[in-house]
């Protein structure tokens, strides 16, 4: 609002030769309190008010003299278009009680009086402390003022919210009584101000900012603005950890042993440690960071892997001449891929080799201690462990594993080494004693004087070098678990009476003792030999075999399911290999058959040895040869190809060779001769059915003279 909106218009306005008579009597009838005197161009020369006709009346003059020899020069004017509001910054203006308004020409246009002036001016103040109270109401920190004598004069609503009290019990009240370490007292004595100030109000951490508040150089009071950072505390917490984190993570990434490439989803790379950096032949990110992956990593598939989300793990990947073992990460955020990393974790598969030999070194160390640990406390193998998915063995499983469920006595019938220790090890396990003891008793390597005591312990003077304390046998020892007794038919006859009364009566009784020893313990058998037989010839007590022969498992010898000697031979090459130097893949197809048409009378435990064997012989070929088999398994092979009609194979020219040298190498050439004729002379095919190198390859063919032309391979 300006002063034009307030003031009265000018209808009354004096000369200076108007007498005083006639100026008072404008006065009057116009209801006014002065007026403006002025020359011919209407410019203000002075003004008289009330004041100055009661000043010529005190001093006698008369009504007929002037206006202009009582009128007041200097007179204090307002312009038209100023705003009232920016009076309030004149000390004067409540100084006069009437005022001449002049327009923009410097004319007189109206006037005001102090009155009017005054409840504009207290209006306007008012209106504006509202609104200075709704500003300080509305804002987030917390606002208190206190005057010079402690007392709070201002509690704004933050402040209620933050300190849980209402204003009614604060405003007037001394601050320390109501408001606790505020410490706005010290800071009027001391005049100055405290900023960032931590403190703690109740539960909560405030920071605040305390200020003196200073009129005409004196402190009248203070405030103080303060905030709760209570939450913006645990933000910086959690800002603290993972700057940390950040911290360990880029030093991760740095790691001199680690090679890591970021790249985003377009596939250009946004980071590169040194280590892949160095790896590469740069010097610095700047070569590297913005480019397309690959611009600088040759052969990769980062890109790829940006844009499909498909990690890629332990990849060959080809890096200037190493063969590199790389891995391929996608980097997801809100479900959606942004970027992909990749790590080299080998520089060259050399190291992942020598790697897993460690690694095969000190799994083979870590089977040996569990081997040990589980001797002393249960069954190592479990039904899992019994390769074998030919009609029979899944029979035979099935059963087992029904057999499992109760406690009768098992008895387990096979050849040596068809596994009947992996089925009384998986009965075991698959049994409710699975957490209870596994003994295991080979009755054939104990000798007879030493069996009993071995079985059922001695007490303390049994014998002369009996333990002092005596020692628990076997029996006790798988109390509450199972006990194998391997090799059954080999018990001599006199121990049979008494093992047939341990397994009637459930009890014991130690060498040399008089006190019987009740046992839960659910026995399993085994025994390569034919029992009918030996009853027959009076070698086995009957009644014992029907004791044992509750439930009996009849393992087929290898040569009885021929088709699952390709699963048994990659199940045994993995054991093997585990203390071994080769890295052997498989069992190439033209091996395999030789294996498949043996006879196998040494069953599974026979196969792992020869395989072994045929490790030991191999160079650096992936997969076993028939060469690498012993001549009994080929000398009982039948060529397909020959019983098939197919052409045969020419023979090698003599050159005098050992007879085990010209094995070794008819076999090599047989086996070369009979992958070109299944590939149908195509030699890159031919090496690939062999598993190895198609250099190696036809170097082995430049050996035997074969050219691969020969009017044979096409008959």
């Amino acid at each position: 609002m300006r002063i034009r909106d307030i003031m009265s218009k000018a209808e009354v306005v004096l000369l200076p030769d108007v007498s005083l008579l006639e100026a008072a009597s404008m006065l009057y009838k116009a209801g006014l309190d002065g007026a403006a005197v002025v020359d011919e161009d209407r410019r203000i020369i002075g003004i008289v008010t009330k004041a100055n006709f009661l000043k010529a009346m005190a001093e006698q003059r008369l009504l007929e003299s002037p206006v202009g020899s009582i009128m007041k020069t200097g007179v204090h004017t307002l312009q038209a278009m100023l705003p009232i509001i920016t009076l309030r910054c004149d000390p004067d203006i409540f100084s006069y009680g009437f005022y001449p308004v002049l327009d923009d020409k410097r004319q007189l246009c109206g006037y005001i009086t102090r009155p009017i002036l005054m409840q504009y001016l207290s209006d306007s103040m008012f209106q504006l402390v509202e609104e200075l109270k709704a500003v300080l109401d509305s804002t987030y920190n917390g606002v208190i003022a206190i005057n010079a004598a402690g007392k709070v004069i201002w509690y704004n609503a933050a402040a209620e919210r933050l300190m849980q009290l209402p204003a009614a019990k604060v405003v007037g009240q001394l601050v320390d009584e109501v408001v606790p370490n505020t410490a706005l007292l010290r800071v009027i004595q001391t005049g100055e101000a405290e900023v960032n100030q931590q403190q703690r109000i109740y539960d909560k951490v405030i920071i605040t900012n305390r200020t003196p508040i200073i009129k005409d150089g004196k402190c009248i009071g203070a405030v103080g603005v303060f905030q709760d950072i209570t939450e913006l505390q645990s933000v910086a917490d959690e800002l603290e950890h993972i700057k940390n984190l950040k911290s360990t993570l880029e030093s991760v990434l740095e790691s001199e042993f680690s090679r890591i490439v970021v790249v985003d989803r377009s596939g250009r790379i946004s980071r590169m440690n040194q280590a892949y950096l160095e790896f590469l032949g740069y010097e610095s990110p700047s070569q590297v960071i913005g480019k397309h992956v690959t611009e600088i990593i040759e052969n990769t598939r980062m890109h790829i892997v940006a844009q499909t989300g498909k990690a890629e793990i332990m990849d060959v990947q080809k890096i200037g001449n190493r063969n590199c073992v790389v891995t391929r990460t996608p980097i997801m955020k809100d479900g959606e891929i942004v970027g992909a990393v990749g790590t080299v974790d080998f520089k060259d598969v050399k190291e992942l080799k020598s790697l897993a030999r460690k690694v095969s070194k000190l799994q083979s160390e870590l089977e040996y201690y569990k081997e040990e640990l589980i001797k002393a406390h249960g069954g190592k193998y479990t039904f899992d462990s019994i390769i074998g998915d030919s009609e029979k063995m899944k029979w035979l499983k099935t059963t087992a594993m029904r057999a499992a469920k109760g406690n009768s006595t098992v008895l387990i019938l096979g050849e040596s080494g068809t596994g009947k220790e992996l089925f009384a090890h998986a009965l075991h396990n698959a049994s409710s004693r699975r957490n209870g003891p596994f003994i295991k008793v080979n009755c054939a390597a104990i000798p007879e004087n030493l069996l009993e005591s071995e079985l059922f312990g001695y007490d303390e003077g049994a014998f002369t070098g009996a333990k002092r304390g005596g020692k628990p046998g076997k029996f006790e020892l798988a109390n509450g678990g199972t006990i194998f007794l391997d090799e059954i038919g080999d018990m001599a006859f006199p121990m049979q009476a008494k093992l047939l009364r341990v397994l009637q009566e459930k009890e014991i009784e130690r060498v040399g003792g008089t006190k019987t020893i009740k046992i839960d313990v659910r026995v399993i058998a085994a025994t390569n030999r034919d029992i009918e037989a030996m009853i027959e010839q009076n070698n086995f007590r009957q009644d014992l075999y029907y004791r044992l022969n509750i439930i009996s498992l009849q393992i087929p010898a290898l040569r009885e399911h021929k088709e699952d000697i390709p699963l048994l031979s990659m199940m045994l090459l993995r054991k093997i290999a585990l203390h071994t130097p080769h890295d052997v893949e498989g069992v190439a197809k033209e091996a395999e058959e030789y294996l498949v048409n043996y006879a196998w009378p040494g069953n599974v435990r026979e196969l792992e040895n020869v395989l072994e064997r045929a490790i030991n012989l191999m160079d650096d070929e992936r997969y076993i040869l028939p060469e690498h088999l012993p001549p009994v398994i080929k000398r009982s092979y039948q060529n397909p190809a020959v019983d098939s009609g197919a052409p045969p194979i020419p023979a090698a020219r003599s050159s005098g060779r050992s007879e085990l040298g010209s094995i070794k190498k008819d076999a090599e050439r047989e086996a070369l001769w009979r992958a070109l004729i299944r590939s149908g002379g195509n030699k890159t095919r031919a090496a690939k059915l062999l598993g190895i190198q198609r250099s190696a390859f036809y170097e082995k063919l430049k050996q035997h003279g074969i050219t691969g032309k020969e009017p044979e391979l096409y008959q």
